[in-house]
Protein backbone atom coordinates (compact mmCIF):
# COMPACT_ATOMS: atom_id res chain seq x y z
CA UNK A 1 0.00 0.00 0.00
CA UNK A 2 2.87 2.05 1.02
CA UNK A 3 4.80 1.96 -2.37
CA UNK A 4 1.50 2.15 -4.38
CA UNK A 5 0.81 5.41 -2.20
CA UNK A 6 4.42 7.02 -3.08
CA UNK A 7 3.93 6.40 -6.76
CA UNK A 8 1.23 8.18 -7.59
CA UNK A 9 0.67 10.96 -10.28
CA UNK A 10 1.08 13.84 -9.21
CA UNK A 11 -2.19 15.18 -10.67
CA UNK A 12 -3.46 12.54 -8.98
CA UNK A 13 -1.98 13.63 -5.32
CA UNK A 14 -2.80 16.97 -5.81
CA UNK A 15 -6.99 16.12 -6.86
CA UNK A 16 -8.40 17.93 -4.24
CA UNK A 17 -5.09 18.78 -2.15
CA UNK A 18 -7.00 19.31 1.54
CA UNK A 19 -8.83 16.40 1.71
CA UNK A 20 -5.80 14.38 0.00
CA UNK A 21 -3.38 15.29 2.11
CA UNK A 22 -5.70 14.89 5.31
CA UNK A 23 -5.96 11.46 3.89
CA UNK A 24 -2.57 10.35 3.71
CA UNK A 25 -1.70 12.39 7.22
CA UNK A 26 -4.23 10.00 9.04
CA UNK A 27 -2.05 7.15 6.98
CA UNK A 28 1.28 8.39 8.73
CA UNK A 29 -0.49 8.51 12.33
CA UNK A 30 -1.81 5.23 11.95
CA UNK A 31 1.72 3.82 10.85
CA UNK A 32 3.32 5.89 14.29
CA UNK A 33 0.51 4.07 16.40
CA UNK A 34 1.53 0.61 14.77
CA UNK A 35 5.57 1.85 15.62
CA UNK A 36 6.04 1.76 12.23
CA UNK A 37 8.49 4.63 12.15
CA UNK A 38 10.35 4.39 8.78
CA UNK A 39 6.57 4.14 7.02
CA UNK A 40 5.76 7.14 9.01
CA UNK A 41 8.39 9.47 7.64
CA UNK A 42 8.26 8.29 4.52
CA UNK A 43 4.45 9.51 4.22
CA UNK A 44 5.06 13.02 5.96
CA UNK A 45 7.72 13.06 2.81
CA UNK A 46 5.23 12.43 0.70
CA UNK A 47 2.83 15.27 1.89
CA UNK A 48 4.96 17.65 2.43
CA UNK A 49 6.35 17.69 -0.81
CA UNK A 50 2.67 17.67 -2.91
CA UNK A 51 0.99 19.48 -0.41
CA UNK A 52 3.01 21.79 0.57
CA UNK A 53 0.55 24.91 1.30
CA UNK A 54 -1.74 22.98 3.33
CA UNK A 55 -2.17 22.32 7.13
CA UNK A 56 -0.97 18.90 6.56
CA UNK A 57 1.92 20.11 4.63
CA UNK A 58 3.13 22.12 6.98
CA UNK A 59 2.85 19.66 10.06
CA UNK A 60 4.71 16.94 7.73
CA UNK A 61 7.28 19.20 6.85
CA UNK A 62 8.09 19.59 10.59
CA UNK A 63 8.27 16.29 11.01
CA UNK A 64 10.69 15.22 8.44
CA UNK A 65 13.67 17.73 9.42
CA UNK A 66 16.81 15.77 10.49
CA UNK A 67 16.13 16.67 13.76
CA UNK A 68 12.51 17.22 15.12
CA UNK A 69 8.97 15.96 16.74
CA UNK A 70 7.80 12.64 15.50
CA UNK A 71 4.94 11.56 17.26
CA UNK A 72 3.65 11.09 21.38
CA UNK A 73 1.84 8.34 23.03
CA UNK A 74 0.79 7.67 26.11
CA UNK A 75 2.02 4.87 28.12
CA UNK A 76 0.09 5.16 31.64
CA UNK A 77 -2.70 6.78 31.46
CA UNK A 78 -4.19 7.25 35.08
CA UNK A 79 -6.96 9.86 34.52
CA UNK A 80 -7.76 13.32 33.22
CA UNK A 81 -4.11 15.19 32.68
CA UNK A 82 -5.38 18.70 34.78
CA UNK A 83 -5.90 16.53 37.97
CA UNK A 84 -2.73 14.05 37.36
CA UNK A 85 1.46 14.67 37.63
CA UNK A 86 2.19 14.59 33.62
CA UNK A 87 5.38 13.03 32.88
CA UNK A 88 7.16 12.99 29.43
CA UNK A 89 9.76 10.04 28.31
CA UNK A 90 11.79 11.71 25.53
CA UNK A 91 15.18 10.67 23.98
CA UNK A 92 18.36 12.40 22.37
CA UNK A 93 20.50 10.98 19.97
CA UNK A 94 17.96 8.46 18.92
CA UNK A 95 18.05 8.52 15.01
CA UNK A 96 15.37 7.34 12.88
CA UNK A 97 16.30 4.03 13.02
CA UNK A 98 16.89 3.67 16.68
CA UNK A 99 13.67 4.50 17.41
CA UNK A 100 12.18 0.83 18.45
CA UNK A 101 15.32 1.36 20.88
CA UNK A 102 13.83 4.12 22.76
CA UNK A 103 10.49 2.52 22.83
CA UNK A 104 11.59 -0.56 24.75
CA UNK A 105 13.80 2.09 27.46
CA UNK A 106 10.77 4.41 27.42
CA UNK A 107 8.74 1.37 28.48
CA UNK A 108 10.74 0.95 31.17
CA UNK A 109 10.18 3.71 33.13
CA UNK A 110 6.77 3.63 34.23
CA UNK A 111 7.60 0.11 36.14
CA UNK A 112 10.67 1.92 37.92
CA UNK A 113 8.13 3.93 39.35
CA UNK A 114 5.74 1.33 40.50
CA UNK A 115 8.41 -0.21 42.55
CA UNK A 116 9.86 2.60 43.85
CA UNK A 117 8.08 2.60 47.37
CA UNK A 118 6.91 6.36 47.66
CA UNK A 119 6.20 6.26 43.99
CA UNK A 120 3.79 3.52 44.27
CA UNK A 121 2.02 4.31 46.97
CA UNK A 122 0.99 7.16 44.72
CA UNK A 123 1.24 5.61 41.19
CA UNK A 124 -2.00 6.52 40.38
CA UNK A 125 -1.42 10.16 40.22
CA UNK A 126 0.80 9.76 37.75
CA UNK A 127 0.10 9.84 33.59
CA UNK A 128 3.45 9.05 31.36
CA UNK A 129 3.66 9.92 28.05
CA UNK A 130 6.47 8.73 25.43
CA UNK A 131 7.65 11.68 23.29
CA UNK A 132 9.71 9.77 20.14
CA UNK A 133 12.02 12.68 18.92
CA UNK A 134 14.47 12.06 16.26
CA UNK A 135 18.16 13.03 16.07
CA UNK A 136 19.98 13.46 12.69
CA UNK A 137 23.12 12.18 14.89
CA UNK A 138 23.22 9.79 17.70
CA UNK A 139 26.37 11.48 19.63
CA UNK A 140 26.93 14.42 21.86
CA UNK A 141 28.09 17.94 21.69
CA UNK A 142 31.57 17.94 23.43
CA UNK A 143 35.31 17.26 22.92
CA UNK A 144 35.32 19.13 19.53
CA UNK A 145 31.94 17.52 18.33
CA UNK A 146 28.98 19.44 17.32
CA UNK A 147 25.92 17.09 16.90
CA UNK A 148 22.60 17.44 15.43
CA UNK A 149 20.11 15.86 17.98
CA UNK A 150 16.66 16.94 19.11
CA UNK A 151 17.53 18.23 22.54
CA UNK A 152 21.19 19.79 22.18
CA UNK A 153 23.03 16.75 24.67
CA UNK A 154 26.44 17.95 25.57
CA UNK A 155 29.13 17.21 27.70
CA UNK A 156 29.09 19.55 30.23
CA UNK A 157 31.84 20.97 32.74
CA UNK A 158 32.22 18.28 35.49
CA UNK A 159 34.38 16.18 36.40
CA UNK A 160 33.23 12.97 35.46
CA UNK A 161 31.76 14.69 32.01
CA UNK A 162 28.03 14.56 33.39
CA UNK A 163 25.12 15.09 30.51
CA UNK A 164 23.20 18.13 29.40
CA UNK A 165 20.39 19.02 26.80
CA UNK A 166 18.82 22.28 25.79
CA UNK A 167 16.03 22.76 28.28
CA UNK A 168 14.24 25.54 26.10
CA UNK A 169 14.33 22.84 22.95
CA UNK A 170 12.48 20.37 25.97
CA UNK A 171 9.74 22.53 26.61
CA UNK A 172 9.58 23.23 22.83
CA UNK A 173 8.75 19.50 22.32
CA UNK A 174 6.10 19.26 25.41
CA UNK A 175 4.63 22.12 24.14
CA UNK A 176 3.58 19.76 20.74
CA UNK A 177 1.49 18.04 23.14
CA UNK A 178 -0.92 19.97 25.16
CA UNK A 179 -2.21 20.49 28.33
CA UNK A 180 1.50 19.52 29.93
CA UNK A 181 3.36 19.92 33.97
CA UNK A 182 6.44 21.12 32.27
CA UNK A 183 7.59 17.74 33.75
CA UNK A 184 10.14 15.37 31.14
CA UNK A 185 12.92 12.68 31.66
CA UNK A 186 15.26 13.22 28.82
CA UNK A 187 17.65 9.84 28.32
CA UNK A 188 20.70 10.92 26.29
CA UNK A 189 22.29 7.93 24.20
CA UNK A 190 25.25 8.41 24.38
CA UNK A 191 25.84 10.43 27.61
CA UNK A 192 26.74 9.51 30.93
CA UNK A 193 25.37 9.93 34.67
CA UNK A 194 22.70 12.45 35.03
CA UNK A 195 21.71 16.64 35.83
CA UNK A 196 18.42 17.79 36.56
CA UNK A 197 16.83 21.25 36.79
CA UNK A 198 13.43 22.86 36.12
CA UNK A 199 11.28 20.20 36.01
CA UNK A 200 13.56 18.27 33.61
CA UNK A 201 15.81 15.04 34.67
CA UNK A 202 18.24 14.31 32.21
CA UNK A 203 19.50 10.89 32.03
CA UNK A 204 23.01 9.06 30.47
CA UNK A 205 22.46 5.92 28.57
CA UNK A 206 19.55 4.12 30.65
CA UNK A 207 20.18 3.90 34.38
CA UNK A 208 17.32 3.00 36.58
CA UNK A 209 18.76 4.64 39.81
CA UNK A 210 20.41 7.66 37.74
CA UNK A 211 16.54 8.11 36.56
CA UNK A 212 14.91 8.08 40.04
CA UNK A 213 17.47 10.07 41.46
CA UNK A 214 17.65 13.00 38.97
CA UNK A 215 13.55 12.84 38.98
CA UNK A 216 13.63 13.67 42.86
CA UNK A 217 16.10 16.70 41.80
CA UNK A 218 13.87 18.00 39.29
CA UNK A 219 10.38 16.90 40.63
CA UNK A 220 11.12 17.37 44.20
CA UNK A 221 13.57 19.55 44.49
CA UNK A 222 15.41 17.59 46.43
CA UNK A 223 19.43 18.03 47.28
CA UNK A 224 22.32 15.93 46.81
CA UNK A 225 22.94 13.82 49.65
CA UNK A 226 26.62 12.70 49.46
CA UNK A 227 29.77 13.99 49.63
CA UNK A 228 31.56 13.31 46.57
CA UNK A 229 32.60 16.49 45.02
CA UNK A 230 31.62 16.01 41.05
CA UNK A 231 31.47 19.81 39.93
CA UNK A 232 31.80 23.36 41.81
CA UNK A 233 29.17 24.27 43.33
CA UNK A 234 29.77 27.43 45.01
CA UNK A 235 27.40 28.10 48.36
CA UNK A 236 25.64 25.03 50.29
CA UNK A 237 22.13 25.89 49.12
CA UNK A 238 19.32 24.62 51.23
CA UNK A 239 16.57 22.07 50.62
CA UNK A 240 14.45 20.10 51.94
CA UNK A 241 17.32 16.79 52.73
CA UNK A 242 20.09 19.98 52.59
CA UNK A 243 21.30 22.18 55.09
CA UNK A 244 23.77 24.96 55.44
CA UNK A 245 23.75 24.75 59.02
CA UNK A 246 23.77 21.86 61.91
CA UNK A 247 21.55 23.84 64.27
CA UNK A 248 18.67 21.42 65.31
CA UNK A 249 16.01 24.03 65.14
CA UNK A 250 17.48 25.51 62.05
CA UNK A 251 17.68 22.59 59.55
CA UNK A 252 14.81 22.50 56.99
CA UNK A 253 13.62 18.73 58.66
CA UNK A 254 13.76 20.22 62.01
CA UNK A 255 10.03 19.07 62.58
CA UNK A 256 11.01 15.30 61.42
CA UNK A 257 13.78 15.73 64.91
CA UNK A 258 11.12 16.88 67.40
CA UNK A 259 9.02 13.96 66.15
CA UNK A 260 12.09 11.72 67.29
CA UNK A 261 11.76 10.00 63.40
CA UNK A 262 13.66 6.87 63.44
CA UNK A 263 17.07 7.72 61.80
CA UNK A 264 16.35 11.38 61.09
CA UNK A 265 19.04 13.37 62.77
CA UNK A 266 21.80 15.41 61.08
CA UNK A 267 24.57 14.15 59.37
CA UNK A 268 27.27 16.10 57.86
CA UNK A 269 28.65 15.27 54.20
CA UNK A 270 25.96 16.53 51.67
CA UNK A 271 25.54 18.36 48.18
CA UNK A 272 28.64 16.99 47.04
CA UNK A 273 30.82 18.24 49.72
CA UNK A 274 32.40 16.96 52.86
CA UNK A 275 32.39 19.63 55.09
CA UNK A 276 29.61 22.15 55.78
CA UNK A 277 26.95 20.60 54.40
CA UNK A 278 24.10 18.65 56.33
CA UNK A 279 21.86 16.18 55.66
CA UNK A 280 18.89 13.92 57.36
CA UNK A 281 19.71 10.30 57.74
CA UNK A 282 23.74 8.88 57.54
CA UNK A 283 22.70 6.97 54.20
CA UNK A 284 20.41 4.78 52.14
CA UNK A 285 18.34 7.80 50.82
CA UNK A 286 17.86 7.60 46.80
CA UNK A 287 19.27 11.05 47.26
CA UNK A 288 22.52 9.57 48.21
CA UNK A 289 22.81 5.99 46.47
CA UNK A 290 20.25 4.01 48.24
CA UNK A 291 16.90 2.61 47.12
CA UNK A 292 14.47 4.52 49.40
CA UNK A 293 13.62 8.31 50.08
CA UNK A 294 14.44 9.15 53.71
CA UNK A 295 11.25 10.85 55.49
CA UNK A 296 12.18 14.51 54.66
CA UNK A 297 12.20 13.76 51.09
CA UNK A 298 9.37 11.43 50.75
CA UNK A 299 7.67 14.50 52.72
CA UNK A 300 8.53 16.60 50.06
CA UNK A 301 7.54 14.22 47.16
CA UNK A 302 4.21 13.62 48.67
CA UNK A 303 3.54 17.89 48.88
CA UNK A 304 4.72 18.11 45.60
CA UNK A 305 2.56 15.73 43.95
CA UNK A 306 -0.47 17.30 45.84
CA UNK A 307 1.02 20.83 44.48
CA UNK A 308 -0.49 19.21 41.21
CA UNK A 309 -2.90 16.73 42.01
CA UNK A 310 -6.51 18.06 44.15
CA UNK A 311 -7.56 15.33 46.51
CA UNK A 312 -10.70 15.72 44.94
CA UNK A 313 -11.01 14.58 41.23
CA UNK A 314 -12.80 17.88 39.54
CA UNK A 315 -13.45 16.84 35.84
CA UNK A 316 -14.04 13.55 35.54
CA UNK A 317 -17.29 13.62 37.72
CA UNK A 318 -15.78 14.58 40.45
CA UNK A 319 -18.79 15.59 42.68
CA UNK A 320 -22.39 16.11 42.06
CA UNK A 321 -23.76 18.53 41.62
CA UNK A 322 -20.88 20.16 39.66
CA UNK A 323 -23.04 22.97 39.23
CA UNK A 324 -22.34 25.84 41.83
CA UNK A 325 -25.99 27.98 41.87
CA UNK A 326 -26.67 30.45 44.75
CA UNK A 327 -28.65 27.59 46.10
CA UNK A 328 -30.33 23.99 45.48
CA UNK A 329 -33.36 23.75 46.62
CA UNK A 330 -34.38 20.42 48.43
CA UNK A 331 -38.00 19.40 49.43
CA UNK A 332 -37.50 15.77 49.82
CA UNK A 333 -33.90 14.05 50.34
CA UNK A 334 -30.83 14.90 47.24
CA UNK A 335 -27.65 12.64 47.43
CA UNK A 336 -24.03 14.76 46.96
CA UNK A 337 -21.20 13.08 45.69
CA UNK A 338 -17.74 13.43 45.13
CA UNK A 339 -14.82 11.19 44.22
CA UNK A 340 -11.75 11.44 45.72
CA UNK A 341 -8.03 10.11 44.84
CA UNK A 342 -7.42 6.76 45.54
CA UNK A 343 -3.65 6.13 46.79
CA UNK A 344 -1.80 2.58 46.45
CA UNK A 345 -2.66 1.11 50.31
CA UNK A 346 -4.21 4.03 52.23
CA UNK A 347 -7.65 5.83 51.90
CA UNK A 348 -8.48 9.49 52.05
CA UNK A 349 -10.49 10.31 55.34
CA UNK A 350 -13.88 12.40 53.69
CA UNK A 351 -15.88 14.37 56.47
CA UNK A 352 -19.25 16.21 55.83
CA UNK A 353 -20.76 18.87 57.52
CA UNK A 354 -24.18 21.08 57.15
CA UNK A 355 -24.22 24.13 58.78
CA UNK A 356 -27.48 26.20 58.82
CA UNK A 357 -26.10 29.39 56.79
CA UNK A 358 -25.44 32.33 60.09
CA UNK A 359 -22.88 29.30 61.39
CA UNK A 360 -21.78 28.49 58.32
CA UNK A 361 -17.24 29.12 58.36
CA UNK A 362 -16.22 31.84 55.65
CA UNK A 363 -15.62 30.62 52.41
CA UNK A 364 -11.67 30.82 51.10
CA UNK A 365 -11.01 33.20 48.24
CA UNK A 366 -7.22 33.18 48.42
CA UNK A 367 -6.96 36.44 49.67
CA UNK A 368 -5.48 35.07 52.88
CA UNK A 369 -1.87 37.28 52.98
CA UNK A 370 -0.62 34.02 54.94
CA UNK A 371 -1.20 31.56 52.06
CA UNK A 372 -0.45 34.32 49.00
CA UNK A 373 2.38 32.51 48.19
CA UNK A 374 3.72 28.47 47.65
CA UNK A 375 3.94 25.65 45.66
CA UNK A 376 -0.13 25.47 44.46
CA UNK A 377 -0.97 25.98 40.63
CA UNK A 378 -4.39 25.57 38.46
CA UNK A 379 -7.66 25.67 41.08
CA UNK A 380 -5.45 25.58 44.00
CA UNK A 381 -3.22 28.34 43.46
CA UNK A 382 -5.55 31.04 44.74
CA UNK A 383 -7.92 29.12 47.09
CA UNK A 384 -5.00 29.74 50.12
CA UNK A 385 -5.84 27.32 53.39
CA UNK A 386 -9.23 26.02 54.14
CA UNK A 387 -10.88 27.63 56.86
CA UNK A 388 -10.73 25.49 59.98
CA UNK A 389 -13.81 23.67 61.69
CA UNK A 390 -14.19 23.12 64.81
CA UNK A 391 -17.61 21.12 64.76
CA UNK A 392 -17.04 17.13 64.58
CA UNK A 393 -18.86 16.87 60.88
CA UNK A 394 -21.80 14.19 60.81
CA UNK A 395 -20.49 11.56 58.55
CA UNK A 396 -16.95 10.67 58.77
CA UNK A 397 -15.59 7.95 55.98
CA UNK A 398 -11.76 7.00 56.80
CA UNK A 399 -12.04 3.65 54.39
CA UNK A 400 -13.45 3.64 51.46
CA UNK A 401 -11.56 1.93 48.49
CA UNK A 402 -14.01 2.95 45.82
CA UNK A 403 -13.01 6.63 46.15
CA UNK A 404 -17.09 7.65 45.99
CA UNK A 405 -18.47 9.16 48.74
CA UNK A 406 -21.77 10.06 49.36
CA UNK A 407 -24.39 12.05 51.69
CA UNK A 408 -28.04 11.94 51.68
CA UNK A 409 -29.93 14.79 52.77
CA UNK A 410 -33.48 14.98 53.73
CA UNK A 411 -35.57 17.52 54.15
CA UNK A 412 -37.86 16.31 56.74
CA UNK A 413 -35.09 16.28 59.01
CA UNK A 414 -34.25 19.85 58.90
CA UNK A 415 -35.79 23.21 59.55
CA UNK A 416 -36.55 25.71 56.49
CA UNK A 417 -33.84 27.99 55.58
CA UNK A 418 -30.68 27.95 53.84
CA UNK A 419 -27.95 25.37 54.49
CA UNK A 420 -24.19 25.04 53.71
CA UNK A 421 -23.73 21.83 52.96
CA UNK A 422 -19.32 20.83 53.04
CA UNK A 423 -17.60 18.02 52.07
CA UNK A 424 -13.53 17.91 52.97
CA UNK A 425 -11.04 15.06 52.01
CA UNK A 426 -7.87 15.25 53.38
CA UNK A 427 -5.14 12.10 52.86
CA UNK A 428 -3.73 11.76 56.57
CA UNK A 429 -0.41 10.28 55.07
CA UNK A 430 -0.78 7.77 57.26
CA UNK A 431 -0.21 4.40 56.16
CA UNK A 432 -0.60 0.91 58.81
CA UNK A 433 2.20 -0.12 60.41
CA UNK A 434 4.07 3.20 60.24
CA UNK A 435 4.74 5.66 63.80
CA UNK A 436 4.27 8.41 61.84
CA UNK A 437 2.14 9.65 58.94
CA UNK A 438 4.42 10.71 55.55
CA UNK A 439 3.68 14.22 55.88
CA UNK A 440 4.41 15.90 59.12
CA UNK A 441 4.05 19.74 58.20
CA UNK A 442 1.63 21.06 55.46
CA UNK A 443 2.01 25.06 55.23
CA UNK A 444 -0.09 25.25 52.67
CA UNK A 445 -2.68 23.00 53.20
CA UNK A 446 -2.28 20.83 49.93
CA UNK A 447 -3.36 17.76 51.42
CA UNK A 448 -6.90 18.65 52.01
CA UNK A 449 -10.02 19.90 49.63
CA UNK A 450 -13.36 20.81 49.76
CA UNK A 451 -16.35 21.15 47.81
CA UNK A 452 -19.64 23.00 49.41
CA UNK A 453 -23.04 24.20 48.20
CA UNK A 454 -25.72 26.10 49.39
CA UNK A 455 -29.09 24.26 49.98
CA UNK A 456 -32.52 25.59 50.11
CA UNK A 457 -35.22 23.79 52.76
CA UNK A 458 -38.76 25.38 52.14
CA UNK A 459 -41.23 25.90 54.56
CA UNK A 460 -43.65 23.13 54.69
Amino acid sequence: MLALLLSLPFATAVQDGGERADELLAKAEFALEKERYQDAVRLYQLIARKFPETEAGKLAARRTQPSCFLSSVPLVDHGPSENRVDVALMGDGYTLAHQDMFDDLADDVPPLFEKQRTFREYYSYFNFRRFNLVSKDDNVDGYGREEDTALGGRVLGTIQGHVGIDPTLVRKMLDEVQPHDGLAIVFVRAGILGTAGAGIATIGGRSAATTIHEFGHSFGRLGDEYATQTHERGTVGRAPNVSDTDVPADVPWAHWIEAKAKGVGIYEGAAGQVRDAWKPTASGCVMENGEFFCPPCREALVLRIYSFVDPIEWTNQPHYPREHPASLTIDQAFTFEVHVMKPESHALEVRWWIFPEENAPRESNGTDPRYATGPLRRGRETRGALWPIEEKPIVYTHVNRTGIHELTVKAADLAPGRYRVICRARDTTHLRGEKLPWVLRDEYDLLQSERAWWIEIPAR
